[in-house]
Parts: structure tokens; sequence; C-alpha cells
């Protein structure tokens, strides 16, 4: 791998993580709200499971391009919906619901995969040099 890649993969981890976190403060403020800031009285019933799936989709992309590891990513992603989910429990007018971490989990595998596919196959693509002349198989 030459230095200017070495350099990119560096400046993608780093973006990841900063952004990453701020993400992640974000979620936790936003689960801080004893009413959601008002936005779930708005949307249908059940929206927010899709809220939750998206917010976690985000947070577990994030960190695939952090760590570059989408397993570990999703991981990460949905320990930190389990402490959300705890969280929620000690926020008066919030509550927790194994099915809000369902859809964590979802989303955590949704965005790891997401982010984690093309940063594979890029790798992949890099990896594979055939000697000239060479036909692929």
């Amino acid at each position: 791998m030459n230095a200017g890649a070495e350099r990119g993969g560096e400046r993608r981890r780093v973006v990841g993580w900063v952004l990453a976190v701020a993400w992640a403060a974000f979620i936790f403020w936003q689960s801080s709200q004893p009413d959601a800031g008002g936005l779930l009285d708005r949307l249908p019933p059940g929206s927010d499971k899709v809220l939750h799936a998206g917010a976690y989709l985000v947070l577990s992309g994030l960190l695939t391009l952090a760590t570059g590891r989408p397993v570990l990513a999703a991981a990460l992603a949905l320990l930190y919906g389990a402490s959300d989910e705890v969280h929620q429990a000690f926020v008066p007018g919030r509550y927790s619901d194994v099915l809000d971490l369902a859809a964590d989990a979802v989303g955590s595998a949704a965005g790891a995969w997401l982010v984690g596919y093309p940063l594979g196959q890029r790798r992949r693509g890099a990896r594979v040099r055939l000697p000239p002349g060479r036909p692929p198989r």
C-alpha cells in the first residue's frame, strides 16, 4: 500500500471516530429529553422504531469507517443502544423498550453492512494483482 492510501485510511478512521462520538452524543442528548422533543407526538405510532433503526444505522456506519471492522462496529453500536435503553429508564417521561433495542440492532447491522461491504470490496480489489499477461480465473 502506498503512503497516500495509508494517509487516506488514517484520515477516514479519525473522521469516523470524531463523527461517531458526535452522533453518539446527539443520541444521548435526544434520549435525555423527557418527551423526545415532542417529535414522536407528530408521527404515526411505531415510527419511533424507524427512527431508532435510522439513528443506529448512522452510528454503526460511522463506527465501521472508524474501525474498518463491520462486525465490531455493529456490536459497539448495539452495546451503545443497550446502554441508551438503560439510560432512558432513568429519564422522566421515557422508558426502556426491548423493541427499541431490536430496532437498534437492525439499524446497527444495516449500517455496518452498507459501509463495510464497499470498504471490503475496495480492499479486495486493491489486493488482487494479476501478473501481466495472465487472464483472471
